[in-house]
Formats: C-alpha cells, sequence, structure tokens
C-alpha cells in the first residue's frame, strides 16, 4: 500500500484550531487511530497511507493536498518558501466546492479496506477509464455486484450478517482483484463526500442538506512511473462554499 508524508506540523494547528474535538484524544478517536500514533504524524511526519490522509484531511475540514508534502509529484518535502502560516492564511479563504470537478482516485488491492468503505458508503458509482475486454468485464461487473450490496442504500438492516458470508466476500474480491491486474486492469477508488440533495446552482443559506459518501471505482490502465493515481470526474451533488479557517475559534 503507497504511504504517503503528511505534514505533521500543519495538521497540529489545523487541530489545534478546530472549535470542537481540538485535543489529540478526541481527532484519534474520530479517525481511528491510537493515541501515539497521531502524535507520530504531528511530531514526526510519520508515513501514512491515503486512505488515513483522507480520514484526516476529512475531519480538519480540508483537502488530502493541503496536509501531504506529496500525494503524486516527485517532491517529497515543501518548499523552503512554504510556510505553514502561508498555508494557513490560504486556507482561511471561502472556497466554491463545484457540484462536478475532477479529482483522483487511487490504485488498491486491499480487498478488506474496500469492503470496509462500501460499508460505509451510502452509494457506488463506476468510471471504466480502459478499454475492457469479455474476460475483464465480467470480473468488473462481478466486483461490482459484490461491493453495490454492502453500502447502505442496499443493505438489508435486518438481516444479520454471517461472518463466513464476509470472509467468502473478501476472498472473491481478492480474486477479482489479482485477476484485473493480471490483465492490466487497476481498481482505483475514492471515497467521496456528497451535498444533497442534487442540484446545479448554490442552495439558500437556510435550505436543509444532508451528507452523503459515496464509493467511486475506477477500473483504468496500470500506471506508468510508478503512479498510482487516476483523476476521475466526481459529482459533489451540489455547489456549496466551504468556509475558509477564518471562521474557525479554538476552544482550548
Amino acid at each position: 500500500m503507497k504511504k504517503i508524508t503528511p505534514n505533521g506540523k500543519l495538521v497540529k494547528e489545523l487541530r489545534e484550531q478546530l472549535e470542537k474535538g481540538s485535543l489529540q484524544k478526541g481527532m484519534s478517536h474520530a479517525i481511528g487511530i491510537a493515541e501515539r500514533s497521531l502524535r507520530s504524524i504531528e511530531n514526526d511526519n510519520a508515513a501514512i497511507s491515503i486512505q488515513l490522509l483522507e480520514r484526516i484531511a476529512e475531519y480538519l475540514g480540508v483537502s488530502r493536498e493541503d496536509i501531504a508534502y506529496a500525494i503524486d509529484a516527485p517532491r517529497l518535502v515543501p518548499p523552503a518558501s512554504i510556510e505553514v502560516s502561508d498555508v494557513l492564511l490560504d486556507l482561511g479563504k471561502d472556497r466554491l466546492i463545484p457540484r462536478f470537478e475532477r479529482d483522483f482516485a487511487y490504485a488498491t488491492m486491499d480487498e478488506g479496506q474496500l469492503f470496509e468503505d462500501a460499508k460505509r458508503s451510502d452509494d457506488l458509482t463506476v468510471f471504466i477509464g480502459t478499454a475492457l475486454t469479455d474476460e475483464t468485464s465480467s470480473y468488473v461487473e462481478e466486483l461490482t455486484r459484490l461491493l453495490s450490496p454492502l453500502t447502505w442504500t442496499k443493505r438489508d438492516w435486518l438481516a444479520v450478517a454471517d461472518p463466513a458470508d464476509e470472509i467468502a466476500t473478501r476472498r472473491k474480491l481478492r480474486q477479482l482483484l489479482v485477476m484485473l491486474k493480471g490483465n492490466d486492469v487497476w481498481l482505483y477508488y475514492i471515497h467521496q463526500l456528497r451535498r444533497l440533495p442534487e442540484r446545479f446552482t448554490e442552495a439558500p443559506k437556510d435550505e436543509p442538506y444532508e451528507l452523503k459518501y459515496r464509493l467511486a471505482l475506477a477500473f483504468g490502465p496500470p500506471g506508468e512511473y510508478g503512479e498510482v493515481s487516476m483523476e476521475i470526474d466526481v459529482d459533489n451533488g451540489q455547489p456549496w462554499l466551504l468556509e475558509g479557517w477564518k471562521t474557525k475559534r479554538r476552544a482550548d
């Protein structure tokens, strides 16, 4: 699994400016890691997975690119001219999130992470970015049919999950990932937060809304020169204003 070097100093400063959950204990619990692991990230820039980077960014209300030294660029450290204060100043600006935009999905061979992210998603969408044969299209179809029933909108909440069924599903997902990769088709995915109801214009401030997660699967060619990402079209549900950090206050 690809590891990313986070900007620990910036993560710490953003955390400390949160109105709620500004303590390491609260944040570590929310993103599903031990408190000592969060200390390692903030103090030592400990390498983390793309999935954990996304959870941290979501918790802090920023994009994953804002808190990583590099994801797909060869640069492993930021230029000396970039200071945390400059990044914070940029994050202090309001940003209009468009309904449709381009984002990066990341390659995975981790069937367990796919299984868990599908369970945490409200729905699932598929993007085909390479030519498929009859063989590979059957693999894509079967993999999609395995993951779709796990999502919130498809899951039967009254049914009791059978551990044996979960093990079998994970094993089949692993087999499909291996067979796809053996045929030069990689699976890339992104766990996306959407704002609903769907609309093309920015909603009035007093209009109710809800946030839903979508698992976007992208099937594409193998990455070249060590690349592990694929740019895809994403639908954010509706345009909305992401308030800058200038509106935040420290609670502690």
